[in-house]
């Protein structure tokens, strides 16, 4: 399966669905409001599964 996407978002969520249709062999646009990304302050937690997954 092949298609075209724009995912609105440059975050943690926006950028994994961007890396995961790019994988399929969809093309996408990732837009993001913010001229530049930084930190948010905030953190991630990433049990075994979750390890794996990103491993994959």
């Amino acid at each position: 399966m092949s298609g075209t996407a724009v995912v609105v978002g440059g975050g943690i969520g926006g950028l994994a669905a961007a890396i995961g249709l790019r994988r399929i062999g969809w093309r996408v646009r990732v837009v993001e409001r913010a001229d530049v990304l930084d930190d948010a302050g905030a953190g991630i937690s990433l049990h075994a599964n979750g390890l794996r997954a990103l491993e994959a």
